[in-house]
């Protein structure tokens, strides 16, 4: 149950999907007395750190709590925390006009263990179907379809450590270039329909403006 102690918090990132997305508002209740389980979805200070995080409890035992974004290859975050370092426990999420609930426990668990197995079986299919795909992208054959046609911009999001930019087609998010980095993630299969070499680079301190294509 609900009470006075919840706190909503706007959710930025790419960590935790595909369970959350940017610009959700997560309700986060404080633990009081509750126990902290594996599985459980938290946002916490790391230690020494003023950043705001929201990921996912990895383990938890005498040493302390280990957390892992759902959307992350490694195995734990590279903190471990005491409970002085949580916020509290993410029970729901508003995105637009619907509110999801956000499962812990066992039932976050098992999910985390899902959304990993898929990514694994996805790795092994596109190692294999990697080579046919980027040639195929390289040619730029499909651009020139009904897809090239829909309109794409590019928002830019100042980040604690840098500047991140979004490539939207219509709502969907489809493409990413993280603070730091000179390559574009690009969702599958968008990569086909998107001229890369089109799309901005970003140097140190570079301040991006909305830009709409």
């Amino acid at each position: 149950m609900l009470d006075d102690r919840s706190e909503m918090i706007t959710y930025i990132g790419c960590s935790m999907n595909p369970i959350l997305k940017a610009a959700d508002v997560l309700c986060v209740l404080p633990y009081g007395k509750e126990k902290i389980q594996v599985g459980d979805v938290i946002v916490f200070h790391p230690p020494d750190d003023k950043r705001t995080i929201t990921h996912r409890v990895a383990c938890v035992d005498s040493q302390g709590i280990r957390t892992r974004g759902d959307n992350s290859s490694s195995s734990f975050d590279p903190w471990v925390l005491s409970p002085d370092n949580i916020v509290g426990c993410v029970v729901y999420v508003q995105r637009k006009n619907k509110r999801l609930s956000i499962y812990g426990g066992l039932r976050g668990r098992l999910y985390s263990l899902g959304i990993r197995a898929m990514r694994m079986l996805d790795l092994k299919v596109s190692s294999l179907l990697r080579p046919t795909y980027h040639r195929l992208a390289r040619t730029g054959a499909l651009r020139r379809g009904l897809l090239a046609r829909m309109q794409t911009r590019i928002l830019s999001f100042d980040r604690s450590t840098g500047t991140e930019l979004q490539l939207l087609m219509g709502r969907r998010v489809i493409g990413r270039l993280l603070p730091g980095m000179n390559q574009w993630q690009i969702q599958r299969p968008f990569r086909l329909f998107i001229n890369e070499a089109s799309l901005p680079r970003l140097k140190e301190n570079d301040i991006v403006t909305v830009k709409r294509r």
